[in-house]
C-alpha cells in the first residue's frame, strides 16, 4: 500500500526537477552575464552608471545604512529608487549582500543629492500613479 505512493512521490520529486532545472539555469546563466554595468529602469532620470567592479568595492552595509540616512528615506522609499522590495533593503542592512546588479543601482545613487533622490521618488511615485 505504502509502495505504489512511494513511486508517485519519485516521479514526482523527478517531474517538478525538471520543471526546475530551465529556470536554475536561467537565473545562473543571468547572473553570470552581468555586464560592467547595469542600465536603471528608464522610467526616471537617473544617475550615471557605475562599473560591477566599482559597485562591489564601495558597498558595504555600512555604505547602504548611510546613504539611506543621507537621503532620509525609509526602507520602503530607497526600495523604490533602487527598484526592489523594501525587505530586500531591510535583508540588505541585515547584512545579506545583494545581487551585483542590485548593488551598482545602489552604489550609482551615492552619487546623487538628498534633494535629487527626494525628486527621484517623487517621480517615480508620480508615474506609477
Amino acid at each position: 500500500m505504502v509502495a505504489p505512493l512511494m513511486k508517485r512521490i519519485t516521479m514526482y520529486k523527478k517531474e517538478l526537477a525538471a520543471l526546475k532545472a530551465p529556470a536554475r539555469a536561467t537565473r545562473s546563466t543571468a547572473s553570470k552575464n552581468a555586464s560592467a554595468t547595469v542600465t536603471l529602469p528608464s522610467r526616471v532620470n537617473h544617475p550615471a552608471q557605475t562599473s560591477g567592479e566599482e559597485a562591489q568595492a564601495w558597498y558595504s552595509t555600512k555604505n547602504l545604512i548611510e546613504l539611506r540616512e543621507k537621503f532620509d528615506l525609509s526602507a520602503a522609499g530607497m526600495a523604490d529608487l533602487v527598484g526592489v522590495r523594501p525587505w530586500s533593503i531591510y535583508r540588505w542592512e541585515a547584512g545579506e549582500k545583494p545581487s551585483v546588479a542590485s548593488m551598482i543601482k545602489v552604489a550609482s545613487l551615492r552619487k546623487i543629492s538628498r534633494t535629487r533622490a527626494l525628486r527621484m521618488l517623487e517621480e517615480l511615485r508620480n508615474s506609477e500613479a
